[in-house]
C-alpha cells in the first residue's frame, strides 16, 4: 500500500497488538548465557506495560532565519549564499544543496529519536550522559549554546531541544549547520583523540564583539566587509577547513559502557567503545594525508567543482577555483526517502529530496566493485569465485553499526529457474538465512566460502555487552564481536589499533585484507548446460535484526513513531555494484 493511504489508515483505525512474546534464543554457540541478575535480563524478559499504534510524529518546524549569541541559523548564510551557479549554469547553492543531507536534518532523524528515547527508557539514570552524548553530534549547535550560557539541557521534555517552545528549539532544529562547522577552530589537538567524539572547539566572544565570530574558510584572501555587517561573522582563511581532522571530531565517536549492574565501566575517553571510528580507518588508509591515494573526507562528500564560483549572491562577484559543493554526499538514502515522504510529519520545509537521492544512489555506486572473477566445474559442483574491491577510504560500511553490506548471490539454469540463491532479501528488510535475522541475539560469521542457501556473507560490525552477548544498545556496548566490514586500500587488519581491528573468521581469513575480499561459493547441480550467474553488492543502512531488537520498546512513543514510518517504507536498500557470468557445464 502506498505510504499516504497507509498512514492515513492508521490515523483512523487503532491496530490492536497482541502481547509480545520474547524469543528465548540463544546466540552464537560460544557466547555464554547472561546470568539471571543481569540488568539487561530484567529488560528483555519484561513486555512493554502499552504497546504502540502505529503513531506518527508531529515534529514542529523550526525558524532558520534565528540570530543567536553564538550561531546563526542557516537561513541567515542563505541569503547570499543561494542562488548560486557554476560556470555551465549548474545550481551550487549552498543552502539548497545542504538542506536536503543527512546533516541538516541530524536532529529530525526519526530513526536517532527512537534510539535516544529507547536508551532513556532502559537506562534513566544515565539521561543526561545519552542527552550530552547524542545531540553533542546530532544537535551541535544547542549543545555548545547551552555549554557556553551555562544551562542544563535534556532533549526530550519540557524546555529541551526538541520542546518548540524551548530557548534552544530552533538551533537543534538546524542540525550539523553552517555557523557551527565554520566556527570549529584549530586549536592545536585537530586530529587527536582529544577533539573526537563530539570534542571539537568554537571560541566564545562577548555579544558586544560578534563580528569578531570567525566563518572559517578554504580562501586565504576573503572578501569581509559586506558579510560582517549583514550577518555579524567574519571570513577568515582557516587551512583546517579542508582537512579531514574537522569531520573527524564527530566521525571518530566513543561512547560509554555499562556493565551488568548498569553502572558505567568507562570513564577515561580512550578506554571507550568505538561506536565509530571513521576518520582513524581512514588515517590507516592509502587516503591518508601523504598516502598513496592521499585524498581527504571533503574531496569525496564535498567534491570540488571543476569550473568557477561566485561564492555569494550579493556583496562580491570573485568568481572562486577549486569550489567544495555542499551537497554532503553519502549513502543513507533510505533516511532521505523517509524525509521525503513524511516532510510535514517531520517539520521538514523543503523540497528536492528526490534528487539528492539520485546524486547520493550514484555516488554509492562508486564505492565498491563486485566481479566474478571464474567459474569452474568440481565434481558435482559449480565453483565461482568473487571478489570484492573497496573503493572508499574508509571500512564499507562505516559509521553506526545498524549498517551492513551484503551478497546476493543467485544461479539459474537454462529455462531461467533458480538453482541456488544466497543473501535474498524479504522486502521487510530481512535478509533469508541470517542468523541475526532470524534473532537478534545471534549474528551471521563471516565466510570465505558458502556452501549453502542458508549461509549469507554479511559485511558487518556487531557490538557485544561485557559477558560477550550480542547487543544493539550502544550503551551496552564493550567490544566488537564481528567486525568484517571491507577494509580501505593500504588498511592492514595486521597492524591496526583495537580501535579499528577486524574481529571474528575475517582476521583470520587470508584473502580479506588492505581493500579487497576474495571468496567463492559452491553450488551443487544435478545435469549439464548453460548456467547464469548473477551477484549483487548490496547496501543496507537499517538492519532487520538491530530495529526487531529496538522494536521491542514500540511503548516508547518515539520509538512507536519511527516503526509507523519504517513499516511503510519501501526503499530499504540499493545495490552497489553488480556481476554477471555465464557458465557452461
Amino acid at each position: 500500500m502506498p505510504a499516504g493511504p497507509y498512514i492515513k489508515f492508521l490515523r483512523v483505525v487503532t491496530v490492536a497488538i497482541a502481547a509480545l512474546t520474547f524469543s528465548a534464543c540463544g546466540g552464537n554457540g560460544d557466547q555464554e548465557e547472561e546470568p539471571k541478575e543481569d540488568i539487561r535480563d530484567l529488560q528483555n524478559a519484561i513486555p512493554p506495560t502499552s504497546v504502540g499504534y502505529g503513531t506518527m510524529p508531529a515534529f514542529a518546524t523550526s525558524d532558520s532565519n534565528f540570530l543567536g549569541d553564538h550561531f546563526s541559523g542557516n537561513g541567515a548564510c542563505a541569503v547570499c549564499h543561494n542562488d548560486l551557479s557554476d560556470d555551465t549554469g549548474k545550481d551550487v547553492s549552498i543552502a539548497t544543496s545542504w538542506e536536503t543531507s543527512t546533516m541538516a536534518n541530524a536532529a529530525r532523524d526519526p530513526y536517532w529519536r527512537a534510539k535516544a528515547a529507547a536508551t532513556m527508557k532502559n537506562y534513566p539514570h544515565l539521561a543526561h550522559e545519552v542527552d550530552d552524548t547524542c545531540t553533542r553530534c546530532h544537535a551541535p549547535m544547542a549543545n555548545e549554546a547551552a555549554r557556553k550560557d551555562g544551562v542544563e539541557y535534556t532533549l526530550f521534555g519540557k524546555g529541551g531541544f526538541l520542546d518548540p517552545e524551548g530557548e534552544y528549539f530552533d538551533h537543534a532544529m538546524d542540525g550539523v549547520s553552517c555557523t557551527l562547522c565554520h566556527q570549529i577552530e584549530d586549536n592545536g589537538i585537530l586530529g587527536t583523540i582529544e577533539s573526537m567524539s563530539g570534542n571539537f572547539s568554537v571560541a566564545e566572544y562577548p555579544a558586544e564583539d560578534k563580528e569578531s565570530r570567525p566563518a572559517y574558510g578554504q580562501y586565504a584572501d576573503p572578501v569581509g566587509a559586506y558579510m560582517i555587517a549583514n550577518s555579524e561573522f567574519s571570513p577568515i582563511y582557516g587551512a583546517h577547513m579542508s582537512d579531514s581532522s574537522v569531520c573527524g571530531t564527530c566521525h571518530d565517536l566513543k561512547t560509554p559502557t555499562v556493565g551488568s549492574d548498569g553502572v558505567i565501566i568507562s570513564a577515561e575517553l580512550a578506554d571507550r567503545f568505538p561506536e565509530q571510528q571513521t576518520y582513524t580507518e581512514w588515517a590507516n588508509s592509502d587516503y591518508r594525508t601523504g598516502g598513496a591515494k592521499d585524498a581527504n573526507c571533503q574531496s569525496c562528500h564535498m567534491p570540488k567543482n571543476n569550473t568557477t564560483v561566485a561564492l555569494a549572491s550579493s556583496g562580491t562577484d570573485i568568481r572562486r577555483n577549486d569550489f567544495s559543493e555542499h551537497t554532503f554526499l553519502g549513502a543513507n538514502t533510505v533516511m532521505l526517502d523517509m524525509f521525503k515522504n513524511f516532510r510535514d510529519e517531520l517539520g521538514i520545509e523543503v523540497d528536492g529530496f528526490d534528487q539528492a537521492i539520485l546524486r547520493n544512489r550514484e555516488f554509492l555506486k562508486t564505492s565498491a566493485d563486485i566481479n566474478i572473477n571464474e567459474t569452474r566445474d568440481e565434481g558435482d559442483h559449480i565453483i565461482a569465485t568473487l571478489q570484492i574491491k573497496n573503493n572508499t577510504g574508509h571500512k564499507l560500511p562505516s559509521g553506526y553499526p545498524s549498517r551492513r553490506v551484503f551478497v546476493h548471490f543467485v544461479v539459474t539454469d537454462e529455462t531461467g529457474a533458480i538453482v541456488f540463491e544466497s543473501g535474498k532479501m524479504n522486502p521487510d528488510g530481512s535478509i533469508v538465512g541470517a542468523d541475526g535475522d532470524i534473532s537478534y541475539k545471534q549474528y551471521e560469521p563471516h565466510y570465505n566460502s558458502i556452501e549453502s542457501e542458508d549461509q549469507v556473507l554479511i559485511f558487518e560490525s556487531v557490538m557485544g555487552t561485557t559477558r560477550g552477548q550480542v547487543t544493539h544498545s550502544l550503551i551496552e556496548a564493550a567490544r566488537h564481536l564481528k567486525d568484517n566490514r571491507l577494509t580501505p586500500d593500504g588498511f592492514d587488519k595486521r597492524v591496526v589499533s583495537s580501535d579499528v581491528a577486524v574481529t571474528g573468521e575475517a582476521l583470520l581469513d587470508p584473502n580479506f585484507n588492505n581493500g579487497w575480499d576474495l571468496f567463492e561459493y559452491k553450488v551443487p547441480v544435478t545435469k549439464g548446460g548453460t548456467y547464469q550467474i548473477y551477484a549483487d553488492l548490496i547496501y543496507q543502512p537499517l538492519a532487520y535484526g538491530h530495529l526487531e531488537f529496538l522494536f521491542k520498546d514500540t511503548d516508547v512513543p518515539e520509538v512507536d513513531q519511527f516503526k509507523t514510518i519504517y513499516d511503510s517504507t519501501s526503499l530499504l536498500s540499493e545495490t552497489i555494484s553488480s556481476s554477471v557470468r555465464t557458465h557452461v557445464r
